[in-house]
């Protein structure tokens, strides 16, 4: 994480927080008014807090899916479909082992956000290249994602 790295002098870390922030103002912005996706991303990263995932892979899922999902579908209503989404999406990326960084390489950038061109310009970081490199934290993270999905099945069905 950037809060670890020690930087002397007046040399930062590379931070994404401002980018961030306007994408979900933007967001908030084009949403209806019960639009629930921070609700979402809350009760995603407080259940994965001791389900291993980091709330910053949730923030970036739900960022993805914000990009893909239109703002009008992330009403009331659609709770449990976006929550499904969400876990679907990850499903995805565990099984490819492959969860692209949301700001680097993105072309469906809302144009209120703007990134130096190098950003558009470059490959995406893969956030998930652990899971490639050891088969062990994949196999880690499988499990953990099933005992996710149980624990929103129960949700689902027991309340």
């Amino acid at each position: 994480t950037t809060e670890a790295i020690f930087t002397p002098s007046t040399t930062w870390a590379e931070t994404y927080a401002v980018a961030e922030a306007k994408f979900f103002r933007c967001m908030a912005r084009q949403a209806p008014r019960d639009t629930l996706y921070l609700n979402c991303l809350q009760l995603c990263a407080s259940m994965l807090v001791s389900a291993g995932f980091s709330s910053y892979t949730w923030k970036t899922v739900v960022m993805h899916l914000l990009n893909t999902i239109p703002p009008s579908s992330w009403g009331r209503w659609d709770f449990m479909m976006r929550l499904q989404d969400i876990m679907c999406y990850l499903h995805g990326c565990l099984e490819e082992k492959r969860l692209d960084h949301f700001f680097f390489g993105n072309e469906n950038m809302p144009e209120d956000i703007i990134l130096p061109a190098a950003f558009q310009a470059a490959e995406p970081i893969n956030l998930f290249q652990c899971l490639v490199q050891d088969p062990a934290a994949h196999a880690k993270a499988w499990r953990e994602f099933e005992e996710l999905q149980d624990r929103l099945t129960r949700l689902q069905v027991f309340g």
